[in-house]
């Protein structure tokens, strides 16, 4: 059907239920209208389309969606921007649509206020209706509908980043002057609304909320937070108002994250506080960490993990992996700040007493202490250089039993960190060699996992860790020795070959690999074909062939890698290694399955 005739039977449609509201719509001619024909829509049509709709909506006796849905077609392309929606007629209401009990209408007016949010002007006039931003705010923190809250949400950060040119996180004091930010928190009935509706104070209830309900709504305001951390946030706007909720000295931020959740009697809103405080943190802002130190916060977040022997075992049950993530996020964002802190030691004792007292049933059994050792691959590796011979907890991990947990820990610790942090990188590769020191026999171990098809994921997670190392990031370490005083610190280069019993080291993760006790190791094993299926036995036999296969996939990938960096490594050699780089890329055009000889590994499962 042409689009002119499409859209006359559509707007003789909406007449006729317009006239009798007891006619239900057609919801198959209304969704016919979809956003490719509106792009083509002449604008005056468009126009008068939409003032139809806008006419009967507020009459409807049925279900809104198939209009609503047709109002979105509509002002979906982007030239149709907020001035374009004031000029429909009758004018919207979006008073009562936000107000309204209806998702799909809610949604319409949502739809629509986003047009504001693309430039500052049309921010500026939603800024102007203060009715409009009041229900905004109530409808966020108030519906039981998430995904109407999710979206009010992103219009109300849509609205204050276009006040600021899109920028919000930011310390400029211009962040004062912008219309939609005064209007928020300086608008005593808007800011006050904010604090009543999350405060759990009976003289400061909203509405006929309960106290389940007042946290869902404090946890929309810290979601916001993180959105809108800036200057305004952060210093009084209203002091009679904060402190009519315990706020003496601060504003929006000090009442959520200080007062506003009761975190001794909800054990499941203070998980999500100290959710709030690791993301934060995690936003390296240099207010965050000064913020939560001052204020007992990033003590208090630490603790349930530090000291778990003075905490209910029912709140550890809960809290003990949220203070683990904050602890990450420290470690990530700040590792300078806890290299020169007290507590960085208190961190590495209780990290290495837990992996110590973790056995050897529990490794092979998967159960395993997870939060540690996502605390322990954080830690900057400077702080695993073990000085003396018990001092580090990555030489606790086990590479036997198999554990693809394990694994995967030594391998993002081994291969090194960001391209940008050399002492990291540095650390990695002192701690490949005291690895080999400690553990002779690694690589046997490792090796013998990821031939190991009835260990399908600690076969994975082994192949991965010779990648990471084949792959590794490594600097090299300091000509002089360290300063005594210093409580972390990396050794020299004459110090770790002494450490290693050996006059020097290699340098690379590929130069490692092709050296002792590697080269012996892991190159025949990446060369071998992979196994064959004919002695397989237990399972369908379809099962067991996608796990060989997909190992040998896997290993041959590692193999690829293996071949690039051998390339750039003899690139720097003159004519030494070309046979070995000529065997590799042999073996490497072969495919993952490699020759037709049965060459092969273990099937069945590791010594226990």
């Amino acid at each position: 059907m042409a689009i002119p005739a499409l859209l006359d039977q559509v707007q003789s449609h909406l007449e006729e239920v317009r006239n009798d509201p007891s006619k239900g719509l057609d919801e198959k001619l209304l969704e016919s209208v979809d956003k490719q024909i509106t792009e083509s829509i002449e604008e005056p049509r468009r126009d008068a389309l939409l003032n139809q709709l806008s006419d009967l909506l507020p009459t409807l006796q049925q279900d809104p969606t198939p209009v609503t849905g047709l109002i979105q077609c509509l002002v979906f392309p982007r030239k149709y921007d907020f001035k374009r929606i004031l000029t429909i007629q009758p004018p919207v209401d979006f008073i009562a649509g936000l107000s309204s009990s209806l998702s799909p209408i809610n949604f319409v007016v949502l739809s629509l206020l986003e047009k504001a949010t693309y430039r500052k002007s049309d921010s500026d006039i939603v800024a102007g209706k203060a009715d409009v931003i009041a229900t905004l705010i109530k409808l966020w923190l108030c519906t039981p509908d998430t995904a109407v809250a999710g979206w009010a949400h992103d219009v109300i950060v849509g609205l204050l980043l276009a006040d600021q040119g899109g920028n919000i996180m930011s310390d400029s004091a211009i962040m004062d002057e912008g219309l939609m930010w005064r209007r928020i928190l300086r608008d005593r009935d808007i800011y006050g609304s904010i604090f009543s509706i999350c405060s759990l104070n009976t003289a400061g209830q909203e509405g006929p909320l309960s106290r389940r309900e007042k946290t869902v709504s404090q946890a929309r305001l810290l979601d916001m937070l993180l959105k809108i951390d800036s200057r305004p946030v952060r210093i009084s706007q209203i002091p009679e108002i904060e402190q009519r909720f315990g706020v003496s000295n601060g504003g929006l931020l000090h009442f959520a994250a200080i007062h506003m959740v009761d975190y001794r009697g909800d054990v499941l809103m203070h998980m999500t506080l100290m959710q709030f405080y690791a993301n934060y943190l995690g936003t390296g802002h240099t207010f965050a960490l000064d913020f939560l130190r001052s204020n007992g916060l990033h003590t208090r977040s630490m603790a349930y993990y530090l000291e778990p022997e003075k905490h209910d075992s029912l709140d550890l049950t809960y809290l003990y992996g949220s203070s683990a993530k904050y602890l990450q996020c420290y470690c990530l964002t700040y590792p300078q700040d806890l290299l020169s802190s007290p507590i960085a030691g208190d961190i590495l004792a209780r990290v290495t007493s837990v992996v110590e007292n973790t056995s050897s049933s529990q490794w092979a059994h998967g159960k395993i202490p997870k939060h540690d050792l996502h605390v322990l691959v954080d830690l900057p590796r400077v702080m695993l250089i073990p000085w003396t011979q018990a001092s580090s907890p990555m030489l606790l991990i086990p590479v036997k039993p198999a554990n693809p947990d394990a694994f995967s820990v030594l391998a993002h610790i081994l291969h090194g960190g960001d391209g940008s942090m050399l002492e990291e990188q540095a650390a990695a590769r002192a701690l490949y060699y005291l690895e080999m020191e400690h553990h002779s026999d690694f690589w046997e171990c490792v090796v013998g996992v990821a031939d190991t098809i009835a260990l399908k994921e600690s076969a994975f997670s082994a192949i991965r860790l010779i990648g990471a190392v084949i792959t590794a990031k490594w600097s090299p370490l300091p000509d002089t020795e360290p300063s005594s005083s210093t409580q972390f610190k990396l050794p020299s280069e004459s110090q770790l070959a002494s450490m290693c019993h050996v006059a020097s080291l290699p340098q690379s993760g590929i130069e490692a690999i092709m050296s002792q006790p590697a080269l012996g190791i892991v190159i025949p094993y990446l060369m071998r074909p992979a196994q064959s299926f004919g002695s397989l036995v237990g399972g369908g036999r379809g099962d067991v062939e996608s796990a060989v296969y997909m190992i040998a996939a896997a290993k041959h990938d590692v193999l690829i890698l293996l071949h690039q960096r051998l390339k750039q490594w003899i690139g720097t050699r003159a004519d030494e290694g070309q046979d070995m780089m000529a065997a590799v890329g042999r073996r490497v055009a072969q495919g993952p399955m490699g020759g037709t000889s049965e060459v092969g590994g273990r099937i069945g499962t590791l010594e226990m």
